[in-house]
Parts: structure tokens; C-alpha cells; sequence
């Protein structure tokens, strides 16, 4: 971490004393952003209610150079599944098999940003953040690098993170090493991070690449292909989850411990003109070596309501295939249920689904041509969303009871400042 935290401070360094020799100086420039999300699920047995609020600060106090300074957090409460049972399992006791757990949590993550800019379109930017839950720590680095070509019709960019994380689990009896059947999910997050002697920590390593090109063909049609890796190297099961895998066992969740991801986005734009307005569309396709296939195709369409309001609604489907060792029950039955080797999951999210998100977004935006708002306000924007997802599972139940109301709602309202 030390090494990586220096080369970044180096590079950032060595690019500002390369790019401020021609880049003229200005006046003091400050950004202020605010967001808050309110977001709700009640799917069957469980419910889930995130409050989330960010604050962002982005000082320019010369035309080379920005930096930011932000924090963001996650009130979380609800309830989520503690014990997944399937549906032959089911068949034979009854729905209380299935036991639910109740959450609260509270995530802080505080990060920085510098950025520097060259005067063609150039610049070079390194981050940090660190995040704390009650049973989680992370720390995270990353850097990217952007260039213009061809007139600046043309962007190329390329960026990389490195998370270092650790997620709190109870201290595993020492007789059933390896017996993963055998292992008890976390009761709660007490003594985590602590000298408790019946919690530790494992680690988890992540490393994500990002390469992307957009270009501007016409003034009216733009481009972005985006290349995303990640590398995920750690304990990634869920250490409060138990599945049942055989007559009265329950043992905690058990997955991989390294995980390979790649996703490729095409993104294409189309200015409408005479209409004050545009049109996205958006399509995505993701593997990784859990076995995980899904696309996803989103479209938006956006419109100007005079000088100052726009307003935009969009829509997206999504799909996706199961992990290799899912199961919606692993104590047997015919496939797609019965056991899958050495793995064993209760987690929805890695079972097949299909999702389908409708939403709207305002935004209200002023730029004063000759005086600041106030005195003292150069710019002002402000934006509410919000939308609803909806989930079908093909396989996933509990104890035989198929999951409904499986419906996400998101709330955003966000501000901007500038000074």
C-alpha cells in the first residue's frame, strides 16, 4: 500500500511541475456537491431501507490543478435473509426453516482527489478513500490518465484501482479445517476489528483496469466503447449467511475466494437539434469466471424545457445467467438443484434473474451571463430522480416460496454550487 500510495503522489508531482510551466494562472474557483438517495426493497421475508448522503468539495485555485475532498455514507436497516433453504428442502419441513436476521449499519467513507490538467485536453489524476462498517475496512487507491486527439473529437482514456479490504468473520472451530459444511455464519458484528478472541479478519484484495475511447463523429453523433476488468482476490462470501446443505445442517456461505470479472459498454448519442433533445442508448455485456453471463440494453431520451430545465426518462432491461455453483437447493433434488461441488450460496444476486428499471430525472440549472446569484454564487444546479426496478427470479426461493414484490425504489436530489 505504501508503494502505490508514493508512486501516485509521484506521478501527480512530476506531472504538475511538467504542466505548470505553461499553464497561466486565475482566480480561486470552488465547487460544492450534495446528494441524497433514499432507496427501499421489500421482497418476500426481508426489507431493506438505504439512506445515502454525500457531500463533495472541488477547489481550483489555478487552471492546471483541481482538488476534491468528499464524504459519503450509507444508513442502512432492514432485514435480510440469515438461513436460505430451497425448495425440495422445503417440501419436507416447514417455511420456518428460513430465518431472517435484522441490519444495521452505518458506512462512512471519506476520499480525496487530485487532478492535473494540461491545456490540450491532458490530464492526470490520483485518489484515495477509506471506508469504514461495523464489520468492514477498506482502502482504496486509484489513478487515471486522459488525453484529446484529432481536434478534441476524440478521447482516450485509461484508469486503475487497488482496493485493500478486510471484512470481520468468527473464529472457525480449528478441528473442522476446510470442513466448510461444518463452518458457522458471523451471529453479529460485535467484537469485530477488536482483540475479541472469537472474531478475526480476512483479507480482500481488488484490482480493477479501465479503458475507454469516445469520440464525436458528427456534431450531432457520439461514441463511448469502455473495457473493464477486476480481479478479486479474498473472502467474498457473505459470513452471516447460513444454506442448508443436508437434513438438519446449516453451515455458512462458502464461495470462491478469487473471482475474474469483464464487462464491455458501447454507448451511443444522438443530439436532436431542432427537438432540444437527445437520445442514449446503452449496451453492455458482462462474463467473469464464476460462470456469470448477462447483458444489459438501456435507453434514454432527453428534452430541454426552455433555458434552464431539462428533463430525462430512460429505461433499461437487464438479464442475467446463474453462477456455475448455484443452487437454489443443495441438500438434492434434479438439475438445476442438488449440490455443486465444494460451493454453496443463498446470495439472489448470483441465481439467474431477469430486471427491468424505469425512471425520470429533472434538472433545474442556472449560469448568470453578468452577475453571480446572490453575490456570490457563479452557478447553481439542481436535480431530482428517481426509479423503480423490478426483479423476477427464475430459480431463487425460499424454502419452495417464490420471491415477490421484489421491487427496488431509488429517491435522488442533488445540488451544485459554484463559487
Amino acid at each position: 500500500m505504501q508503494l502505490a500510495s508514493r508512486a501516485a503522489v509521484i506521478a501527480v508531482l512530476v506531472a504538475a511541475a511538467v504542466l505548470a510551466v505553461a499553464a497561466p494562472a486565475r482566480a480561486q474557483v470552488l465547487q460544492l456537491d450534495t446528494t441524497h438517495s433514499v432507496f427501499y426493497e421489500s421482497p418476500t421475508k426481508t426489507h431493506m431501507f438505504v439512506y445515502s448522503p454525500t457531500a463533495d468539495v472541488t477547489a481550483s485555485p489555478w487552471s492546471w490543478i483541481d482538488i476534491r475532498a468528499g464524504w459519503e455514507a450509507d444508513v442502512v436497516s432492514g432485514a435480510s435473509v440469515a438461513t436460505k433453504a430451497g425448495s425440495i428442502y422445503g417440501q419436507s419441513h416447514s417455511a420456518d426453516v428460513v430465518s431472517t436476521a435484522s441490519v444495521r449499519d452505518f458506512r462512512n467513507v471519506g476520499r480525496g482527489e487530485v487532478e492535473i490538467k494540461g491545456s490540450t485536453g491532458t490530464s492526470l489524476l490520483a485518489g484515495y478513500s477509506y471506508g469504514t462498517e461495523n464489520d468492514y475496512r477498506s482502502n482504496s487507491l486509484h489513478v487515471s490518465a486522459r488525453t484529446d486527439a484529432f481536434q478534441h473529437n476524440t478521447q482516450f482514456q485509461l484508469a486503475y484501482a487497488h482496493n485493500f479490504d478486510e471484512v470481520c468473520d468468527r473464529v472457525q472451530d480449528t478441528s473442522l479445517l476446510n470442513d466448510f459444511a461444518a463452518y458457522r455464519a458471523l451471529e453479529n458484528s460485535a467484537g469485530c476489528f477488536t482483540s475479541a478472541a472469537d472474531r478475526t479478519t480476512h483479507d480482500i484484495a481488488v484490482d480493477t483496469y479501465e479503458a475507454s475511447w469516445a469520440q464525436s463523429w458528427t456534431p450531432v453523433i457520439e461514441t463511448q466503447l469502455t473495457y473493464t476488468a477486476q480481479l478479486v482476490d479474498g473472502f467474498q462470501s457473505d459470513p452471516y449467511r447460513s444454506v442448508i446443505v443436508g437434513e438438519g445442517l446449516k453451515a455458512q456461505e462458502h464461495v470462491p475466494n478469487d473471482r475474474a470479472r469483464e464487462a464491455v459498454t458501447a454507448r451511443l448519442a444522438y443530439y436532436l437539434r431542432s427537438l432540444k433533445g437527445a437520445l442514449r442508448l446503452m449496451v453492455r455485456g458482462y462474463h467473469d469466471t464464476w460462470a456469470i453471463d448477462s447483458g444489459a440494453v438501456e435507453l434514454e431520451a432527453e428534452k430541454s424545457l426552455g433555458e434552464n430545465v431539462r428533463i430525462m426518462a430512460r429505461g433499461r432491461l437487464y438479464r442475467q445467467g446463474g453462477a456455475v455453483f448455484w443452487s437454489d437447493d443443495y441438500t438434492g433434488g434434479a438439475p438445476p438443484l442438488g449440490p455443486r461441488g465444494a460451493y454453496f450460496t443463498g446470495d439472489r444476486e448470483l441465481s439467474p434473474f431477469w430486471s427491468f428499471l424505469g425512471g425520470l430525472r429533472i434538472v433545474w440549472s442556472i449560469i448568470p451571463e453578468h452577475k453571480r446569484l446572490l453575490g456570490f454564487i457563479q452557478s447553481f444546479k439542481l436535480a431530482g430522480s428517481g426509479s423503480v426496478e423490478d426483479f423476477s427470479y427464475d430459480q431463487f426461493t425460499l424454502a419452495g416460496i417464490p420471491i415477490s414484490n421484489a421491487w427496488e425504489y431509488l429517491a435522488t436530489v442533488s445540488l451544485n454550487l459554484g463559487f
